[in-house]
Parts: C-alpha cells; structure tokens; sequence
C-alpha cells in the first residue's frame, strides 16, 4: 500500500468521508479489508482507543454513536456499540460490548459490525471476493 492510499483509508476509517478528488486519487470504489485492518490496528496501538474520537459515554457528556475499539492494559480488547436517546443525546440509550483476547479477532469482528455495508459508499471487501458480492 502506497503512502498516499494508506493515508486516504486513513482519512475515511476515521471521518467516513472523502472527496471527489481524494476518491480520484484512493483510484477504485473499494478497499481491501486488509487494507483497513493495517489502518485500524496501527491507530488502534498508537492511541490505544479507535477510532480517536471515541470514549465511553459519562452522564452529562453526549454519546459516541457507534462501534469503537478500546485496548485494556492487560492485553485484551474490547469492542463497545453505543446510541443515545434520539432527543436527547447525552443520554445513553444502549450500549452493546464484546471482549476479545486476541487482536485479530477484534479487528475484524469492528470491520464486520461497523462497515459491513462500506464506508461512505466505498466497498469493504476481502482481497479474493468477487467484485458482484
């Protein structure tokens, strides 16, 4: 993977979007999921939550909406799903959690549940699936 196209998975694992010229430059409408899991552990070592913005809600504070990863200090992973009340979002209306011991496992089971139907339009898909899948 080029540095400019892991920099675009990058920008759209993180923000869901890119450009009209940055899809240009990513050059397909598709990503492997190899691509996207050497992204997300990558960010997900450096800064041990992914993605960055994500934490567990606190009373008062609004919800992080969707799947994140968090990486506990005894090696393990966990994966958490959250949404808020739909009037009033900073109020937890659910939160869903799975713990993983192994890293790969996490990874994948994210990718899975957060962009099983791709990201922003752009197609997650393993390197041997066909492209009609």
């Amino acid at each position: 993977m080029t540095a400019t196209r892991e920099a675009l998975i990058e920008k759209l694992v993180i923000s869901h979007h890119l450009s009209v010229p940055e899809r240009r430059l990513l050059g397909s409408e598709c990503v492997s999921v190899e691509e996207v899991t050497a992204v997300v552990k990558r960010l997900l070592k450096q800064d041990g939550v992914f993605p960055p913005t994500a934490r567990l809600w606190q009373p008062g504070e609004l919800v992080f909406e969707g799947f994140f990863l968090v990486k506990h200090t005894d090696g393990k992973f966990q994966m958490v799903g959250q949404r808020s009340n739909p009037i009033r979002p900073t109020e937890l209306a659910d939160r869903t959690s799975s713990e993983y011991d192994d890293l790969d496992d996490a990874v994948s089971q994210f990718i899975e549940n957060a962009w099983s139907k791709g990201i922003d339009g752009i197609r997650v898909m393993r390197r041997s699936q066909p492209l009609g899948s």
